[in-house]
């Protein structure tokens, strides 16, 4: 049980690291005026998000924590025959953990985003962790 909860806390701290490194590089040459007119003025969204490659960092934090979660999978899931509660715990435990830390931490300043943001998170954490699984399962079959 220790090494699962010690497992789960590295999980949620890489996961943030990794986060909040990602929106802060996709967020460099942001102006919070110019994302309020997202929702006051009639902007594009994908001229948005192609001007602060938002997409890029998504698929960047995605990469580095699936990499990091198939390590995760190889060092400890195997090797201490870690069940389905386990992966389920491992999957969801971290990923809303972390929504509501980044919710709760940043919702003072510009609470649309903060929210769009914690959801960003949450989804990138169990679309990578459900594709570690997924890929350590088939390979090993």
């Amino acid at each position: 049980m220790g090494i699962l909860l010690i497992t789960l806390a590295s999980a949620l701290v890489f996961g943030l690291v990794i986060f909040f490194i990602c929106e802060e590089k996709s967020l460099t040459n942001a102006n919070f005026s110019d994302m309020k007119g997202l929702f006051t003025e009639e902007l594009k969204l994908s001229e948005c998000m192609a001007e602060f490659n938002t997409i890029r960092y998504i698929l960047l934090y995605g990469a580095i924590l699936l990499l990091f979660d198939l390590i995760v999978v190889q060092l400890v899931f195997i090797p201490n025959n870690f069940g389905a509660a386990q992966m389920m715990a491992y999957i969801f435990i971290p990923s809303l953990f972390g929504s509501w830390l980044i919710l709760l931490v940043k919702w003072t300043y510009q609470p649309v985003i903060k929210v769009i943001s914690s959801l960003l998170y949450g989804a990138g954490y169990i679309g990578a962790a459900v594709m570690a699984f997924g890929i350590t399962y088939l390979t090993s079959m």
